[in-house]
């Protein structure tokens, strides 16, 4: 039987404080992506959502790190996978196809 390492006391809540500290950075960074959706031009729509996906993917493994559940470093991987094509994808849109 392979039981996580119990952890109380003030090291617990001092490494929550940190995670929602790491969360709430993530949020900003969400909000202030805000300013560059209102910018026009296609660039810059790629670049934010590519911006706001891993700004989601960083916010789920933070979250995980708190939360106990029993998939997380899959959901992870397939998240940078994904993302990856994503961004490969938003790049020949943007160059019209040329390589």
């Amino acid at each position: 039987d392979r039981r996580k390492p119990s952890v109380s006391g003030k090291g617990r809540q001092m490494f929550n404080v940190v995670m929602y500290i790491g969360m709430g950075m993530f949020a900003v960074a969400l909000i202030a992506t805000l300013a560059l959706m209102l910018k026009k031009g296609d660039r810059s729509r790629a670049v934010v959502s590519d911006l706001v996906f891993y700004c989601m993917v960083g916010m789920y493994v933070i979250w995980t790190f708190i939360s106990d559940t029993s998939i997380i470093y899959e959901v992870a991987l397939l998240a940078a996978l994904l993302g990856l094509i994503t961004t490969v994808s938003n790049a020949r849109i943007l160059s019209k196809g040329r390589r």
